[in-house]
């Protein structure tokens, strides 16, 4: 007797475990959508004199997430950022050419971002998350417009690193408009952690310290792809 409940026991266990691998998969979901917004970007550290600067920000990402609580997405995003200055003009020495100054410091990248998400409910047409998780950007050039000083604006990407690292963290409202069809919001922040300046001197002068800092807010649609494996429940 004691043989036969162990034995049907195991069997209980057995079952309830392939019930819930196959729930599990049953619940998977893979989205891909567009996102578009704007990027408030400016510099952090040795940043005296720079003030935030508006761009744009676009590009698609694909989103792994379950029925659960997890999940995990990566975008890839065209990202105009860079900062607003006003201040001394250098032009390679330590004293400077004016005292005072303008210009528009604009860097685009290719900035891909991976991040695990957190879904604050289980189920749904409304499933806000939260987001964190490292960033990529890729230089893909830089210029100085809007200057006060016309010999100010000029391309100057070789004034800027190639590669920036970074930590993106955010929230998501994601509600759905249809059969595995949603709506998104996406506030962000990009704090970078590596520096963006080469060893050249801008015409803000050498800085020992300087790190970008961007704010984002986008809008996107998404749309499950592949394969969706139902619940037989």
């Amino acid at each position: 007797m004691f043989n036969s409940i162990s034995k049907s026991v195991r069997v209980a266990t057995l079952f309830s475990l392939l019930l819930c691998v196959s729930t599990g998969y049953a619940q998977q979901r893979f989205s891909a959508g567009p996102r578009v917004g704007l990027n408030l970007s400016n510099y952090w550290g040795n940043a005296d004199g720079m003030n935030f600067k508006p761009g744009i920000v676009a590009g698609g990402f694909l989103m792994y997430s379950s029925l659960n609580h997890f999940g995990i997405s990566a975008d890839i995003l065209y990202s105009q950022r860079g900062t607003k200055y006003s201040g001394p003009i250098y032009l390679g020495g330590t004293a400077p050419i004016a005292n005072s100054g303008k210009f528009t410091q604009r860097v685009n990248y290719l900035e891909i971002p991976v991040v695990a998400r957190y879904f604050l409910t289980l189920s749904g047409n409304f499933r806000p998350n939260v987001f964190v998780g490292p960033s990529v950007a890729i230089k893909l050039n830089a210029k100085r417009v809007n200057g006060d000083n016309a010999l100010y604006n000029g391309e100057n990407s070789q004034d800027f690193n190639d590669v920036d690292l970074g930590a993106t963290g955010g929230f998501q409202l994601n509600w759905g408009t249809g059969a595995r069809q949603h709506f998104l919001i996406d506030a962000r922040y990009n704090l970078g952690l590596t520096g963006v300046q080469t060893g050249l001197p801008n015409l803000w002068g050498r800085r020992n310290s300087l790190q970008n800092s961007t704010a984002t807010l986008t809008l996107g649609y998404s749309f499950g792809v592949g394969r969706e494996f139902r619940n037989r429940r």
